[in-house]
């Protein structure tokens, strides 16, 4: 097993089962972006100095010049994404856009973006990685691929942005936009930490459910219709967030703690259904 395989039996172990049935090529595809994107988001949550952070980024923006003006990649994760992922042609444009996304959170926390903002961010680091990996295993077309892409990418970031605020307002982080906490009655002058424990908290969150139900309803129409036997792990990844979103959703958008949480037995049922059902969008 390579070690970007490792890292996604790891830290992801459904995708990886979920994917034990690909070629290689696209395996080793698919496991190299998780590597990359969870290699970003473990730098913005990190405690490392904003300097520090800083020359990682810009060590990473040299890095994808080393990709696409064929020079020699620096990073173990810059020489995969060349082996693994060029033969799949993914544009310079997807991994700057993916890049200069992640930057909005990194070295400083984003803080109450505008809707506007929100969506470039959720685009860069959630709705972009969903669309290459499908574009690598899912045997969709184009337009089907992006708007996959786009709803499922959408569906999975604000569920974890609504499953994580705890521990991310702890470090600084406000996803939630300016927007909907304005609505919410919650005044600009407060902290990240100040806004987890305001009493309208859960009506700006409520907002941001709202969105992303919308989203979870539509990945689910494309999939009933568009639905094929590589479409798999994306099933399960669909299946998996809407069944942490569904347990928010249910006990109140006001509890912020504990996160939810599903028994592994329940995960293994996820899994079964991706992997032996014709569609799993019965929800």
């Amino acid at each position: 097993m390579s070690s970007i395989g490792r890292i996604v039996r790891k830290n992801h172990s459904a995708l990886f089962w979920c994917t034990r049935h690909y070629p290689k090529a696209k395996r080793e595809a698919v496991y190299t972006l998780y590597a990359l994107v969870k290699h970003f988001d473990d730098l913005s949550s990190s405690s490392l100095p904003e300097k520090e952070k800083g020359d990682i980024l810009a060590a990473w923006q040299r890095e994808v010049s080393n990709i696409y003006d064929k020079k020699v990649p620096e990073t173990d994760i810059g020489r995969r994404i060349y082996k693994n992922c060029m033969r799949f042609k993914f544009s310079r444009e997807n991994l700057e856009t993916i890049l200069s996304s992640f930057a909005m959170d990194c070295p400083k926390p984003l803080f109450r973006p505008s809707l506007q903002e929100f969506e470039t961010y959720c685009r860069g680091v959630s709705e972009l990685p969903c669309y290459l990996i499908l574009k690598v295993v899912g045997d969709f077309d184009e337009e089907t691929t992006m708007e996959l892409g786009k709803q499922i990418g959408r569906a999975v970031e604000i569920t974890n942005i609504l499953k994580n605020i705890k521990e991310d307002a702890l470090g600084g982080h406000m996803y939630i936009p300016d927007e909907y906490l304005k609505a919410a009655e919650i005044d600009e002058s407060l902290t990240a930490k100040d806004i987890l424990t305001h009493k309208n908290l859960y009506v700006a969150r409520q907002k941001m459910a709202n969105m992303a139900r919308s989203a979870f309803a539509e990945a689910y129409r494309l999939l009933e219709e568009k639905h094929n036997r590589n479409s798999k792990p994306i099933v399960y990844m669909l299946n998996l967030y809407h069944a942490y979103f569904e347990l928010m959703d249910k006990r109140g958008w006001e509890i912020i703690s504990p996160k939810p949480e599903l028994k592994f037995k329940d995960r293994f049922k996820l899994i079964m259904r991706a992997l032996f059902k014709k569609n799993s969008s019965s929800h």
